[in-house]
């Protein structure tokens, strides 16, 4: 486990009833949070993020569940420090490649979604983005 570089308060934090990712400054302030499902909480923070810059290298992502497409979604935007309830162990290989400090509650060796199963070792992170895009097209 990965967690070195990361606060104490951030790996013994707890996510609140019915949210399922929050991003915080050092000093422990919401800047913003999600109730969504699947990967759109990390599709919303990626929207929030074009109309209000942050410098996500300095702050912290705390998700519910993390797997593969989640970890590739925040890699892509940038941070280096993460929390997650629920960790893959395929979104912990992309964490560990990509330099991401990170801490977990518990480790799957999957998380069970279809996403996650779609997913191989020859993708790139766009690759991976791309196949998200395309699923939320066929999906709606």
């Amino acid at each position: 486990m990965n967690r070195t570089t990361l606060p104490s308060w951030l790996i013994q934090r707890s996510l609140p009833k019915g949210i399922s990712l929050q991003v915080l400054d050092n000093d422990q302030h919401i800047l913003f949070e999600s109730t969504g499902k699947w990967l759109h909480p990390l599709l919303e923070l990626e929207r929030y993020v074009i109309t209000h810059p942050l410098d996500t290298k300095t702050l912290f992502l705390h998700d519910r569940v993390t797997g593969r497409a989640a970890a590739a979604l925040t890699v892509l935007l940038g941070f280096s420090c993460v929390k997650s309830k629920v960790l893959s162990k395929s979104a912990e290989l992309l964490f560990t490649r990509y330099s991401v400090a990170y801490a977990f509650d518990e480790m799957v060796d999957r998380i069970d979604c279809m996403t996650e199963q779609l997913i191989d070792d020859s993708m790139t992170l766009e690759t991976i983005r791309r196949m998200i895009e395309n699923r939320i097209t066929t999906k709606c």
